[in-house]
């Protein structure tokens, strides 16, 4: 774009006739995707955001958050229970993935080197539910650079996991740019049983072509997949969660962290850089800014044979084939064609 309005012919068209052609070819530009590493948008049209004064601690760390409240009604107030409950979760979860996981913080990606902080908006209007952006912000409301989620208000994180869930999502969207169900929801489903504590091994892996392309239908329910994909890699579980994060309360008095171990936690580093690794080469090769994939293209199931490629070099790397477990070793066997081509 900046090359055309370079060759525009200035003697042509005149100073304001490229001016607008600029102008006009930016705002497209920007419109349609974050390109560049590191890209910071100004949304002209932000939602009427009020920070919270009354949060806890100061934004902080390799994860800084600040809360904002999102209301039709000038200074709606939460109730401070509430609030004090969703930043334990948040804090905990993020704990988690960072320390117990050793995933690298978001705001620590090449994605988001532009970003300053995690903005997590509460809709006052709304029950329940959440949502997690993929891009580099700023506004009015918050003129620093910075990523976003966003939660109902009315979320309960003693009884929701919402929270650490969208949480899990910008770990994700730093990490990666795949957002097919079966890999972006079940996921981060699996991720809520880190805190929930209901691990299970899961049902045995897809040994079938059928099964695996029922397997790739899924979203939410893919996670059991993925935690009988881990518990076959770590059987042992060998890494136990910190007593500081299961000695954390919320103020009813419930346990944040509830799960004493976890399956997989030395593979999903590795996972996660396959995947990145998987996309930067496709977009290198259809020619896409990194960072800059149509939405679209992002959820395309056309590209769930290189997700799968990347999870069979992952898994290859971590576990050598004569150490597999047979059900493992089936499973691999069935994807290895995806990971020749």
């Amino acid at each position: 774009m900046t090359a055309i309005c370079n060759y525009v012919s200035i003697a042509r068209y005149g100073w304001g006739a490229l001016l607008l052609f600029c102008v006009a070819l930016l705002t497209l530009d920007t419109a349609h995707s974050q390109s560049e590493v590191g890209e910071c948008y100004y949304l002209q049209r932000d939602r009427l955001l009020e920070p919270l004064e009354n949060e806890l601690k100061p934004a902080k760390g390799v994860n800084a958050m600040h809360f904002f409240v999102e209301s039709p009604e000038p200074s709606a107030e939460l109730p401070s229970t509430r609030l004090d409950d969703l930043e334990i979760q948040l804090r905990a979860a993020d704990a988690l993935y960072s320390e117990v996981l050793g995933l690298t913080p978001p705001l620590h990606m090449p994605r988001y080197q532009r970003a300053g902080f995690i903005m997590v908006i509460l809709r006052a209007d709304q029950t329940r539910g959440g949502q997690a952006y993929d891009e580099v912000v700023r506004s009015a409301a918050s003129p620093g650079c910075h990523i976003r989620m966003a939660l109902g208000g009315q979320v309960d994180a003693a009884q929701n996991l919402t929270p650490a869930h969208e949480l899990f999502h910008l770990y994700q969207n730093a990490h990666m740019m795949f957002k097919q169900g079966w890999v972006h929801e079940g996921l981060a489903r699996w991720s809520e049983s880190l805190l929930r504590g209901n691990l299970q091994k899961g049902p045995p892996l897809p040994a079938s072509v059928e099964a695996l392309e029922r397997l790739l239908q899924e979203s939410y329910g893919a996670a059991p997949f993925w935690q009988r994909l881990f518990y076959l890699l770590d059987a042992q579980a060998i890494k136990s969660i910190p007593d500081a994060l299961r000695d954390k309360r919320y103020h009813d008095g419930s346990q944040v962290v509830a799960a004493t171990e976890l399956y997989g936690s030395t593979f999903l580093p590795l996972l996660f850089a396959s995947l990145d690794e998987a996309g930067a080469a496709l977009s290198q090769q259809e020619q896409w800014p990194e960072y800059g994939w149509a939405e679209a293209e992002q959820r395309s199931l056309r590209h769930n044979e290189v997700i799968l490629s990347a999870v069979h070099h992952a898994v290859s790397t971590y576990m050598p084939i004569a150490n597999q477990p047979d059900e493992l070793r089936v499973f691999m066997q069935l994807i290895e064609p995806m990971a020749e081509r």
